[in-house]
């Protein structure tokens, strides 16, 4: 980059004098490179260094414990709800209503962290999210209501990521990598694997303990996989109403939240004729739901006049209040994790809890537990391949290169440095934007955005990827320029003409030559990256170099050429 800057000047604008020194600098033996230290490009991850891994570790069992709780106590609720889908939907918004603005609204009256910008964003937006996120969530507590094994919805969940993709490739023209594809494919094939004893099994039994055929199963279950079509479709809007803005997440989720939950009101009616409920029963059985909750029995046998499973509500207060409580920690340490921590923490949680729920829930002393049969051990191999394949294929192919000793160019160790610093920070910003609950289809999404600020910084022009092969030949890309070092790869110093005038020391760009005070300039190590040029060098000129060093000792340029894409 710096080569292009300094060999933007014409040619005939350079004295003979300069012409002639830069002729005898090429003519002279390479002359030997100060042993100086080398810019350190700040790589926020910090794999190494103990002090950053252990609150990295912290947050990974942290993350593992509040996602498996969620994922458990989220099935174990609705055997002692199981009348109850409806109270259970609208509990599960309403909780999340008062806890966001018990932090929206102080923080609006003392501070200025929700901005008046932030404050004036049209309430329609929040309300076309709620309708989107208010949709998926009934969906969802339908289906896994009525889903009769444990371990088949933990591993139907799995299928966000490949409806997610296809989602927003439609919705977004999102592209993905090609390890990505393959590993979304995986789990779709992992998903059919587990189908397979529905489709030819017979009849098995639900939470209720009522009968429940295998077409009715496979209903759910496509039930379940279509939830994560609107859930996605919400992820989307809220990329392209809101982009880049910046804004608190909390106050977003709180107005999606309410509007979520007054949305989910009139969803009651259709969704009441699943249980052969009329509309002035709706209020009744939701009253019931609430009864339930606190450990009372509404149905009873004197009391059925739908000819609904009996009440067996004693476990309602443990499971509902410890789902609740695993939920909204979980949640919020998503948006935690994301913002100060590494989404990969995130991924890895959400890919070893599969088969621990599985585990879990093949336990004797889990209520309703069922052994996993030999197709459901097969799926979970399969998708738990597709996962892996999906999350962690470059992760995989470094260590392969490190067990086997595999010498890597320069340049692809500061690609991948440089990859994992814009992971990083989109992470972060991506925070902003999550929803709750959504962290499956919000996944895709954020590593659409990786991949293209990825491909947009790493990106190099033809002029920059000639210039750097020249220069670890020893070639001068340019007749101004001069190459000292031979093939190390390392360009000159950036000397001033003769007719300039001028010392090294007295000028303001002196450390630049390598001669001056070092350490008077913010600017010590220039020479390591600068093209030797014998000429007189600008105010405009300097001003240019000072700021490509900046971008490289930053991180937003490396040595190795890489420079974004303009």
């Amino acid at each position: 980059q710096i080569a292009g800057i300094m060999s933007s000047k014409p040619a005939n604008s350079l004295s003979i004098e300069s012409r002639e020194e830069g002729e005898k600098q090429r003519l002279l033996p390479p002359l030997p490179r100060p042993n100086l230290p080398k810019p350190q490009v700040v790589n926020p991850e910090k794999e190494d260094d103990p002090a950053e891994s252990s609150p990295l570790m912290f947050y990974f069992l942290l993350m593992l414990v509040f996602a498996l709780g969620n994922r458990i106590f989220g099935r174990l609720q609705v055997y002692p709800m199981h009348n109850y889908p409806l109270m259970l939907n609208l509990l599960m918004v309403a909780v999340y209503i008062p806890v966001c603005f018990s932090y929206i609204i102080p923080t609006i009256l003392f501070t200025n962290n929700i901005t008046k910008e932030q404050r004036e964003i049209p309430k329609y937006n929040f309300a076309i999210m709620g309708g989107y996120d208010s949709l998926a969530g009934i969906l969802q507590t339908f289906a896994i209501n009525y889903i009769t094994s444990s371990s088949t919805v933990v591993l139907v969940q799995q299928s966000a990521i490949p409806i997610s993709m296809l989602v927003s490739s439609i919705t977004m023209n999102s592209k993905y990598t090609t390890s990505q594809y393959i590993g979304a494919t995986i789990v779709m094939s992992g998903i059919v694997v587990v189908l397979i004893p529905s489709l030819f099994g017979t009849s098995t039994k639900d939470a209720s303990g009522a009968s429940v055929d295998s077409s009715t199963q496979l209903l759910w279950i496509g039930v379940m996989v279509l939830s994560c079509v609107p859930m996605c479709l919400s992820s989307v809007y809220k990329e392209k109403a809101l982009g880049e803005m910046e804004i608190d997440c909390t106050y977003l989720n709180g107005w999606v939240g309410v509007f979520q939950f007054l949305i989910a009101i009139p969803l009651c009616i259709p969704s009441a004729m699943v249980q052969g409920l009329e509309m002035q029963d709706i209020l009744p059985n939701i009253y019931g739901g609430l009864r339930c909750w606190m450990g009372i029995n509404t149905i009873t046998e004197e009391n059925n006049p739908h000819n609904l499973p009996l009440d067996s509500c004693s476990m309602g207060p443990f499971f509902v209040t410890t789902y609740l409580f695993f939920n909204v920690v979980y949640n919020f340490l998503i948006v935690i994790i994301l913002k100060y921590g590494s989404a990969n923490i995130l991924y890895l949680a959400s890919t070893v809890i599969v088969p621990l729920s599985n585990v879990v829930f093949s336990l004797h002393f889990i209520p309703n537990s069922k052994p996993m049969g030999v197709m459901d051990l097969v799926g979970l191999v399969v998708i738990m391949l597709g996962l892996v394949v999906y999350r962690f294929s470059n992760q995989l192919m470094e260590l392969w290169e490190s067990l086997n000793g595999v010498v890597v160019d320069q340049d692809v160790m500061d690609k991948r440095m440089s990859a994992r610093i814009v992971a990083k920070k989109i992470g972060t910003k991506a925070a902003r934007l999550m929803g709750f609950n959504q962290i499956d289809t919000y996944e895709t999404i954020m590593d659409t955005k990786v991949l293209n600020a990825q491909t947009q910084m790493l990106f190099r022009s033809p002029r920059v990827i000639r210039e750097n092969y020249l220069v670890k030949l020893g070639v001068s890309p340019s007749p101004q320029l001069s190459v000292q070092g031979g093939r190390t790869g390392a360009m000159g110093l950036v000397s001033a003409s003769p007719q300039t005038n001028r010392s090294a020391n007295s000028s303001p760009f002196s450390a630049v030559g390598g001669n001056g005070n070092k350490g008077n300039s913010k600017y010590p190590y220039l020479h390591q990256y600068a093209p030797a040029r014998s000429m007189s060098i600008t105010g405009k000129e300097r001003t240019a170099v000072r700021g490509a060093v900046d971008d490289l000792e930053s991180g937003r340029t490396t040595s190795g050429g890489y420079q974004n894409k303009k």
